[in-house]
């Protein structure tokens, strides 16, 4: 089981609500703080990485305990962050890109020729110098020195002095209830938007129980370490989806090009063995929800009367 990124203290089961907004904005905070230089220098896609992580999980914490902040600076955080998480999103998802295809580039079946990777190198080029001017705008530096100041005084309402269980604990369950609803929704087959939709709503439902440990403990790590292989799994389909698209396209533009027609076969056969993974792909992604459904049923609250979507589509084995 993940380590929990909170968890419930020993010394203190029944944090307030203003106690659990300080333990998030200083473990996030201190993230931003930590990865902005090495992001800054260009050389480093892993920082990236960790500060667009940082980035977007504060908003979505943020969102998780807005009942107990204030409206406009809420406003304002959520603002930023979500801004800054677009600018490092646009170069990360290049990044995966670029390694998911490099590692189909080592398959003696489909070695993909370097002109299929240029595109991809040009446009995280691109990127990496948004990322940079960002780091270095008066917005980021701003909303950095927001951040800080939230927390050492974070902008709280009368509220947060009330149990977090009491406060935090309605939004972590329809957060939960919307989850499996939107699942049973969109049915047996749903399409790739609609499993991207899926993951992002299992992302926050995950950070939600992450917080939710403070005042619940093991029980909602559990919880979020079950939601997260759910992302996981719906992660994948989606990075080898967005690689299919882009190989169809220079798979396209190769064909048009007589000179270089053979060198279409390399991407036509990366195309084959991606659709291949994430037609297995599709078969794994419910278990974890479902596992999740059930232990969202055990956090001492009234059950989530939501019917499982396997009594109707039980493990089906789904194409895109």
């Amino acid at each position: 089981m993940a380590k929990a990124r909170f968890g419930q203290q020993a010394d203190n089961p029944s944090p307030t609500t203003e106690e659990v907004v300080r333990l998030i904005l200083a473990q996030e905070v201190e993230g931003l703080v930590k990865y902005s230089p090495r992001a800054r220098d260009g050389h480093d896609p892993e920082a990236v990485h960790q500060l667009r992580v940082r980035a977007r999980r504060l908003r979505s914490e943020l969102e998780i305990v807005a009942p107990a902040i204030r409206t406009k600076p809420m406003k304002q955080m959520s603002s930023d962050l979500k801004w800054a998480g677009g600018v490092l999103g646009r170069e990360r998802d290049l990044d995966v890109l670029h390694e998911l295809l490099s590692s189909l580039s080592d398959g003696p079946s489909h070695v993909l020729d370097a002109t299929v990777l240029e595109s991809v190198d040009a446009q995280r080029a691109e990127k990496t110098e948004r990322v940079q001017a960002m780091i270095n705008s008066k917005r980021y530096r701003r909303m950095v020195r927001d951040l800080r100041s939230a927390v050492d005084n974070p902008p709280l309402r009368a509220s947060a002095s009330k149990p977090a269980s009491e406060v935090l604990h309605p939004v972590l369950i329809d957060t939960l209830s919307s989850i499996f609803k939107t699942v049973e929704l969109y049915g047996g087959s749903p399409t790739s938007l609609e499993l991207h939709e899926i993951r992002k709503m299992a992302k926050r439902g995950r950070y939600g129980a992450e917080v939710a440990s403070t005042y619940l403990g093991e029980r909602a790590t559990i919880l979020a370490t079950t939601l997260a292989e759910a992302q996981g799994v719906l992660g994948n389909i989606h990075d080898q989806i967005e690689a299919i698209v882009y190989l169809s396209a220079q798979r396209l533009l190769l064909d048009r090009d007589f000179a270089f027609s053979a060198s279409s076969e390399a991407p036509s056969a990366a195309i084959d063995w991606l659709t291949h993974s994430v037609t297995g792909l599709m078969s794994k992604w419910r278990a974890p929800l479902e596992r999740a459904r059930c232990l969202s049923e055990n956090l001492d609250v009234e059950p989530v009367k939501v019917r499982s979507f396997f009594e109707s589509h039980a493990m089906m084995s789904e194409t895109y």
